[in-house]
């Protein structure tokens, strides 16, 4: 090798060391790296494509995207044995694997394209499936909304429309749907199900039927892949096992196989990072595990269950680090008991805040806390507050009966909750007890129908079952060092901003129709992260500019509920959790573009 080549060399892995304000973690323990080059069948770089690693020894994969002129570059890598794949949508993935030791080692691919439509649409995610649908009517054109908001309120589209049925199995589909939003669990054959979705039965079998039916989608509408500042993130996605079965073999990780079933695969819903750098995880669905903690220097996860009354495992649905107030508690919500959980991580050791008898109002999904060290939640038709000192708890009204969900404290210990299905999103005075609903006006679609207006007058909505003008409020966050709390619009595929003294609103449309924004957080800088169930991007927005960066995610099917950003680095990281895949995910920004060797 020459000089000139060791040289570039040399300052390509000092600049990739000096890129990091993170702490020491799994990315920079090793000195060894990966780079190389895809291009296309016809020889021109590739932006934007994927490439992903795994040591055949660790739990986690590291993804890094290729810049304009195709080439790629990991940061530093433990020594070990990998396997490298590369993937683009509408492409053949490329694929090897190496020896990695000291040093470099460079592998490149040539990509080539997909012909066959039916095998693209595997690779979609469900924003590019739903795009794809015919829309040339405004008859069509509404029943992709219906879609949206009728068949994707639990799941990603990408799971539901890769798949063809004729009209009797798109009705046994939506039949069974109808009847699981009444109940949350297994339904039983004669429950009643869903008012508004058995209002649109008919209509969405046929255009089911007759869109994901006999015939395969006339054209494929993908998303432009990655570039520039959207190329410049490492993601490293975390293996969570669960504790009563393997991980799953077919994870979403090759985009090929379509969206996963996500049966076997949900475990986090909410994640929190805490002053030392540990992700903990709320979870509603594996046994033996109210709560899980990852440390990401190693790759380590520690289960931590807690029994109820009856001695069975709390579950555990959101996850709040109490560092406001200096206690560093792991606050969570009891799913069994509805109500507050407290863990000390110091001492390893649960506390229960049982809730009097009197109390009829529990404590629900989402939580945050105030400044005091008080947790709030929402529960049935308001919000409660926990005195942590009395162990007092305090019930909230919201001025109209109705569901709730996401919580957030604003820097005034103001609570902030949404209504999904009365276009509401609610704040709590903490210091004068009173209720105040910023009421959001409906979509004006040019499709609707006066049936759509009738049913929404008729059937009471929520985030999952919704007409097409709907845009249910879901989960919110507010600015910890500003005036404003950021709500996101689900089914109106819009960013809500509030303005904590006045109320007023402003919306801001999403780069994409049929996004599904979830949640919302938002760091110490005031930029609003926002993950999306049906995009696979994790966006940023900022401000300051108004400007939206998407951000690709390595994994079909994702169907991230919840975003949280650690502000101890600079710029600040981001942590999901994929709810239908057991993973915990890191986003890592480089703060310029890596270099790498010269290549012919």
């Amino acid at each position: 090798m020459s000089k000139v080549k060791v040289s570039v060399l040399m300052l390509a892995l000092v600049s990739l060391a000096a890129l990091w304000a993170a702490p020491a973690g799994v990315l920079a323990q090793g000195g060894a790296t990966i780079q190389g080059n895809i291009k296309g069948a016809d020889g021109s770089p590739m932006e934007g494509v994927l490439v992903s690693a795994r040591a055949s020894d660790k739990s986690y994969t590291t993804t890094v995207f290729t810049d304009r002129q195709g080439n790629y570059v990991f940061p530093p890598l433990d020594a070990g044995q990998y396997k490298i794949w590369a993937q683009a949508v509408g492409f053949e993935a490329g694929r090897s694997e190496l020896a990695l030791g000291a040093g470099r080692v460079d592998r490149s691919f040539t990509l080539t394209p997909i012909k066959e439509i039916s095998r693209i649409v595997k690779q979609l995610s469900g924003t590019e499936l739903l795009s794809s649908l015919p829309q040339e009517t405004p008859a069509d054109r509404r029943m992709v909304h219906a879609v949206k908001n009728n068949c994707t309120g639990c799941h990603t589209a990408s799971f539901t429309l890769q798949n063809r049925w004729d009209a009797r199995g798109w009705g046994a589909i939506v039949d069974l749907m109808t009847k699981f939003p009444s109940s949350g669990q297994p339904p039983a054959a004669d429950a009643p199900g869903s008012p508004m979705m058995r209002a649109y039965r008919d209509e969405l079998v046929e255009y089911l039927s007759r869109v994901r039916g006999a015939t395969e989608l006339a054209q494929v509408k993908p998303l432009p892949r990655p570039t520039g500042e959207a190329t410049q993130v490492v993601i490293t996605e975390f293996d969570l096992p669960r504790t009563d079965m393997p991980l799953m073999p077919f994870d979403g990780s090759d985009w090929s196989m379509g969206t996963p079933s996500r049966y076997v695969g949900r475990a986090a819903h909410d994640v929190w990072v805490d002053k030392q750098g540990m992700v903990w995880m709320a979870d509603d669905m594996v046994p033996e595990r109210t709560l899980a903690k990852l440390d990401p220097a190693t790759g380590k996860v520690t289960n931590y269950v807690q029994k109820d009354q009856k001695g069975l495992s709390i579950s555990t649905h959101s996850v709040v680090v109490d560092d406001k107030s200096g206690s560093g508690r792991v606050w969570a919500t009891d799913g069994n008991d509805d109500a507050f959980i407290a863990f000390d991580p110091t001492a390893e050791v649960f506390k229960v805040f049982q809730r009097p008898p009197d109390l009829r109002q529990g404590v629900g999904g989402t939580l945050d806390v105030d400044s005091k060290g008080n947790p709030w939640a929402v529960s049935q038709s308001g919000a409660l507050k926990l005195d942590v000192a009395q162990e007092k708890y305090t019930f909230y009204p919201a001025p109209k009966e109705g569901g709730t969900y996401g919580i957030t404290i604003d820097r005034e210990d103001n609570a902030w909750y949404t209504q999904p299905g009365n276009e509401t999103v609610v704040k709590v005075d903490s210091r004068a007890g009173t209720s105040t609903a910023v009421v959001l006006e409906p979509l004006v679609m040019p499709e609707i129908l006066p049936a759509d207006l009738e049913r929404a007058q008729k059937f009471r909505a929520n985030q999952n079952i919704a007409p097409p003008q709907q845009k249910a409020p879901r989960r919110t966050a507010a600015d910890p060092n500003g005036d404003y709390v950021w709500t996101a619009e689900y089914t109106g595929d819009r960013l809500l901003r509030i303005d904590i003294k006045t109320n007023q609103t402003k919306e801001y449309p999403l780069p994409h129709a049929y996004s599904q924004p979830y949640a919302t957080a938002v760091d110490k800088n005031g930029v609003v992260w926002i993950n999306t169930i049906n995009l696979d991007r994790i966006v940023r927005f900022d401000p300051k500019t108004e400007r939206f960066t998407e951000f690709q995610l390595p994994t079909r099917g994702t169907e991230v509920r919840h975003i949280q950003v650690d502000n101890r680095t600079n710029p600040p990281t981001v942590w999901v959790p994929y709810n239908r895949v057991n993973k915990v995910v890191r986003l890592q920004f480089r703060t310029q573009p890596p270099a790498t060797s010269s290549r012919q």
